[in-house]
C-alpha cells in the first residue's frame, strides 16, 4: 500500500501517529473543561459569618464601680456584697488611679461570685477628663496630665496592656471628652463603653453630638474589632444617697464564660465575648454559617443592625423567645440590639461576615 506521507520513513511516520494521538486526547481533555459560551457563570459561594458561636453559659457582671478609694461612698466589701446580693456573678471596682487587691478581700468571693481587678486610669487632657479602665490589671498605673488626647489615650492603653490587662475606654461623651477619631486612636483597646449609668454622661448623644453607640459603628465601619459595654460607674450605694446620682444596676454586661472565675471571666473579656444591657437578658446566642439566632426575655423585640447603623430587620421572637436572621448576601457585619417593654436596651457584638 502506497504512504499517505510520501518521503516519510517507517519512524517518521510512528512519529506523526504519536503526535496525532496526543494531540486528540488532549483535546478531548481540555473539552471537558471548557464551557460553551452562553454557560452561566459558576455560582459563588454563599456568604456566611467568619466566626460560629454558641453561648449558653452567661455571667452577669459590672466593669465599673467606685469605692470610698476614690470618690464612692461606700468601703470595698460593702460594694462588692451590693453586687453579690443583687444576683450579679463578677464585679470589678475601678477607683480613679488605684487599683484595689481583690486577694484582700477574697472573703468575699464565692464559688459563684468573682472579684476582679480594675483601675481607673484618669487623665487630665486640656481640661477634660479622659478615663480608661484597666481591668484584669496586675499593678496599679496611676494618672497623667497630657496636652493631646491621643497621645494619652495612647499611653494609659500600652500600659494597661503591658501588664496583661485589658483596656477599657470609658464614656467618650463625658463632658464631651472624646470625639470618633480620638477613640479611635486608642489602638490596642478592647472595650469601648456606648451606655453608662451615670447621669452626667449623655451616651445618647444630643442633637449636635452622636451617640456612644454611634461612634462604636464608625469603630466597626472601619473594621476595629472592638467590642461595646454597658456599665453602671457606680459612686453611691448607702440609703439614702448623695448626689450626683451614680447608683449601681444601670448597666451590665453578660460574659460568655462557663463558670464564675477571674480566669475564665477575664479570658472571655479579652476575646469579646459578651454583651451589653441597661435591661434585657440574652440567654442564648447562636452564630453559625449565614444565620444569626437571638435568645431573650419575653415581651422584647430584637433589632438586627448592619454596617453603618443600617436596620437590616425587626423580629418578634417565637414562644421560644427567639428570633433568627438569615444572611442576604451584602452584610459585612451583622450585630443584634433588643429592646424590651420598659425602653430598655442589649446589644450583642458585631459578627463579622465572609464570602469565600
Amino acid at each position: 500500500m502506497a504512504s499517505r506521507f510520501p518521503g516519510l520513513s517507517r519512524k517518521g511516520l510512528l512519529a506523526v501517529g504519536l503526535f496525532a494521538a496526543i494531540s486528540l486526547v488532549g483535546a478531548l481533555g481540555s473539552g471537558l473543561d471548557v464551557l460553551p459560551d452562553d454557560a452561566p457563570p459558576a455560582a459563588a459561594p454563599p456568604p456566611r459569618f467568619e466566626r460560629s458561636v454558641d453561648f449558653t453559659r452567661i455571667q452577669r457582671g459590672n466593669l465599673h464601680a467606685h469605692s470610698h478609694r476614690s470618690d464612692g461612698d461606700s468601703a470595698p466589701e460593702d460594694v462588692y456584697r451590693w453586687y453579690r446580693r443583687n444576683g450579679y456573678q463578677f464585679a470589678v471596682i475601678t477607683d480613679h488611679n488605684h487599683r484595689v487587691d481583690p486577694k484582700v478581700f477574697s472573703w468575699v468571693a464565692r464559688p459563684d461570685f468573682a472579684i476582679l481587678p480594675g483601675e481607673e486610669v484618669t487623665l487630665t487632657i486640656q481640661g477634660k477628663p479622659v478615663h480608661v479602665n484597666a481591668l484584669c490589671s496586675s499593678t496599679t498605673i496611676g494618672g497623667k496630665s497630657f496636652e493631646d488626647v491621643r497621645e494619652g489615650l495612647s499611653w494609659a492603653v500600652d500600659r494597661i496592656r503591658a501588664q496583661g490587662g485589658i483596656a477599657l475606654v470609658n464614656h467618650p461623651n463625658f463632658a464631651w471628652a472624646l470625639d470618633r477619631d480620638d477613640v479611635a486612636s486608642a489602638r490596642g483597646a478592647r472595650l469601648l463603653e456606648i451606655m453608662n449609668g451615670h447621669t452626667h454622661v449623655p451616651w445618647r448623644g444630643d442633637a449636635n453630638r452622636p451617640s456612644e453607640e454611634a461612634i462604636w459603628t464608625s469603630l466597626l465601619d472601619a473594621d476595629r474589632d472592638v467590642a461595646a459595654v454597658a456599665v453602671d460607674d457606680a459612686h453611691r450605694f448607702q440609703e439614702p444617697s448623695k448626689a450626683p446620682p451614680a447608683r449601681p444596676g444601670t448597666g451590665w454586661v453578660g460574659v460568655f464564660a462557663e463558670e464564675a472565675s477571674e480566669t475564665a471571666i477575664c479570658e472571655a473579656l479579652g476575646r469579646g465575648d459578651l454583651y451589653a444591657s441597661n435591661g434585657p437578658r440574652l440567654t442564648r446566642l447562636v452564630v453559625d454559617d449565614g444565620r444569626m439566632e437571638v435568645w431573650v426575655d419575653r415581651g422584647a423585640r430584637v433589632e438586627f443592625v448592619g454596617a453603618t447603623g443600617a436596620l437590616l430587620a425587626t423580629l418578634d421572637p417565637d414562644e421560644a423567645g427567639r428570633a433568627v436572621y438569615e444572611l442576604g448576601g451584602k452584610e459585612r457585619y451583622v450585630r443584634a440590639r433588643v429592646i424590651d417593654g420598659q425602653g430598655g436596651t442589649a446589644w450583642t457584638q458585631a459578627y463579622r461576615v465572609v464570602r469565600q
